[in-house]
């Protein structure tokens, strides 16, 4: 099981887009946070469990978060108030 550590991306302020793997199983505190030009999340794994606080913290208002279909449901309470605002979406793959 892979794991993107607590302020793995932290702060990274001309990050745009990201891609996690097939193996992802857990996505730390802060890890995106303060990446104000993060557009797009595309989730490759169906093993994600666990998403730490403030994950999503400033991300772009109008980011994108693309995961697998069979678990969007899931994955929606998962990414639900972990820093994102309102207006990101959540979409299946």
């Amino acid at each position: 099981m892979k794991t993107i550590g607590d302020k793995a991306f932290y702060g990274c302020k001309k990050l745009s887009a990201v891609t996690l793997g097939k193996n992802v199983a857990t996505i730390g505190a802060q890890a995106f946070g303060g990446d104000a030009a993060l557009k797009k999340i595309t989730v490759k794994s169906v093993k994600l469990k666990k998403t730490g606080t403030k994950a999503l913290s400033g991300i772009h208002k109008k980011a994108v978060i693309r995961v697998p279909a069979q678990k969007l449901s899931a994955y929606k309470k998962l990414f639900k108030g972990k820093g994102q605002k309102k207006t990101v979406v959540i979409k299946k793959n």
